[in-house]
């Protein structure tokens, strides 16, 4: 999953919408609209402070384990491959 998957998918877990996880992370309304619309890869720190008010952590871990993480566990696994 991209970062920005990921974001959509925090927010849609959390069951807040955006316009409110971008008022909580002190953002204009429209940011998490428009950065999911334009499919933008958001900064590590944008996607900590959306993952902090949707109940999520964001962790970094090796890729050999990230690789056996899924999301039946529960988590949200994010790929970057570095474009």
């Amino acid at each position: 999953m991209n970062p920005s998957d990921a974001m959509r998918a925090m927010i849609e877990a959390s069951g807040k919408s955006g316009r409110q996880v971008a008022r909580e992370i002190g953002r204009s309304d429209s940011f998490v609209s428009s950065t999911l619309a334009q499919g933008v890869c958001p900064r590590a720190d944008t996607l900590a402070k959306v993952a902090h008010v949707c109940g999520y952590q964001l962790v970094a871990v090796p890729a050999d384990v990230a690789s056996r993480l899924s999301s039946s566990s529960g988590g949200i696994v994010v790929e970057y491959d570095g474009r």
